[in-house]
């Protein structure tokens, strides 16, 4: 069922400016590309545009695509244009159709009367033909010029380049020149959304100016030479898309010759610190030590008590003052006296075999200290005592009695 066409005089972006093979009749127009060159893998754009003569009719029509194979002339795409309502039909500018292995969509723009197509996943069978046609209420319009699409073997895989945030990227576009064709300029476009992002027109001077783009593209390398890439300045997320690089080649009179390489850019977000996250995480830090400085600070406190109270303690079981001094001698207990520090008795007999004999402690459970009183019997008269004075932390108390 055909539905109605309005064409809307609003302004949205361009998509291919065509400017090939021209055919007019009757008030109508059409316009072409010769030949598109791509490679296998890839996508091409077949360009299209179209004039009719002015009317105050509602207009009804199609937009369709033929191949042209052994001269039979085989539908690839069709879509109808929308009714005032955008209702009816199919609506070309979310049409896509498969084709065997290829898909088609729609990617012109209707407000410019352009029926351009995009051809994706190109394989060498593609190599073909094309022709560009319109059908509306008032009359048919085709061009007798044919686009002819020759599709290349890859030069490896499509082109992924990958970036972040901020910083700058350069997608790559070398290809191989046009013979004795004039290099006219260079563009290049988002493939989806389709459209255009900036244009590179030659001069005869040999030098580049930009158009539709602003700074943040630069042309790198030298077309001249087969180098057409595109340099991005400071990425966005925004511009994490496939991209088209259509490099453009015309002749007299009126040809057009385009080639065609495709890049996917991969954007990646930047992984930064806040402010205010470095500064919560400062005191966080901050806290932590101080946290450890005191836990720190309150064993050494607590250790230091403890021992105190164990010295104080250990004074009190020797019969020792509280009061501190160096000068003080703890004087040892005798085994009467039922010390409960631990307590031996070695007895050593000069007259006989050297023996020594221990007498254990009566004390079932000895603390810390230790007490021991050692008599040496000898032929020499006298005795001797022998006192080991306080120590700091756990002491030991000893009386040696030598007798001679």
């Amino acid at each position: 069922m055909m539905s109605s066409l309005y064409i809307w005089l609003s302004t949205v972006l361009l998509s291919v400016s065509v400017q090939g093979s021209n055919f007019s009749l009757n008030g109508w127009s059409m316009t072409v590309a010769d030949e598109v060159r791509a490679e296998e893998g890839g996508s091409a754009v077949l360009p299209c545009s179209f004039t009719h003569p002015d009317t105050n009719l509602t207009l009804t029509g199609s937009v369709i695509w033929y191949n042209r194979k052994s001269l039979n002339y085989n539908v690839i795409f069709n879509c109808t244009y929308p009714g005032p309502d955008h209702s009816q039909g199919d609506v070309c500018e979310n049409v896509r159709q498969w084709d065997g292995e290829n898909r088609f969509r729609f990617a012109g723009n209707l407000s410019n009367k352009d029926l351009s197509i995009m051809m994706e996943g190109l394989s060498r069978e593609d190599t073909d033909s094309y022709q560009c046609r319109v059908d509306l209420n008032i009359n048919s319009f085709q061009t007798t010029t044919l686009t002819q699409l020759e599709v290349e073997a890859a030069q490896g895989n499509v082109s992924v380049v990958s970036g972040t945030e901020g910083d700058s990227v350069t997608l790559p576009c070398i290809f191989r020149s046009w013979g004795s064709h004039t290099l006219t300029t260079v563009t290049w476009m988002r493939k989806e959304p389709y459209q255009h992002i900036v244009t590179f027109t030659a001069q005869s001077q040999g030098t580049w100016t930009t158009g539709h783009g602003g700074n943040r593209y630069e042309l790198i390398g030298n077309p001249w030479e087969g180098n057409a890439s595109l340099r991005i300045n400071q990425l966005s997320v925004r511009d994490n898309h496939t991209y088209l690089c259509l490099v453009e080649y015309r002749s007299e009179p009126d040809s057009q010759y385009l080639i065609q390489k495709e890049t996917r850019l991969m954007v990646h977000v930047r992984r930064t610190v806040s402010t205010a996250m470095l500064v919560i995480s400062l005191v966080s830090i901050l806290l932590m030590l101080i946290i450890i400085i005191f836990v720190i600070f309150r064993k050494k406190e607590v250790c230091s008590l403890l021992i105190e109270y164990t010295r104080s303690s250990k004074r009190k079981e020797l019969g020792l003052s509280s009061t501190s001094g160096s000068d003080q001698t703890p004087q040892p207990k005798t085994p009467d006296q039922g010390s409960s520090s631990p307590y031996a008795e070695i007895d050593s007999n000069r007259t006989g075999d050297k023996r020594f004999t221990i007498s254990p402690s009566e004390d079932p459970q000895p603390d810390s200290c230790t007490y021991a009183s050692i008599v040496i019997n000898s032929s020499k008269k006298g005795s001797r005592n022998v006192t080991i004075a306080d120590a700091e932390g756990d002491v030991t108390y000893a009386a040696v009695v030598s007798t001679c």
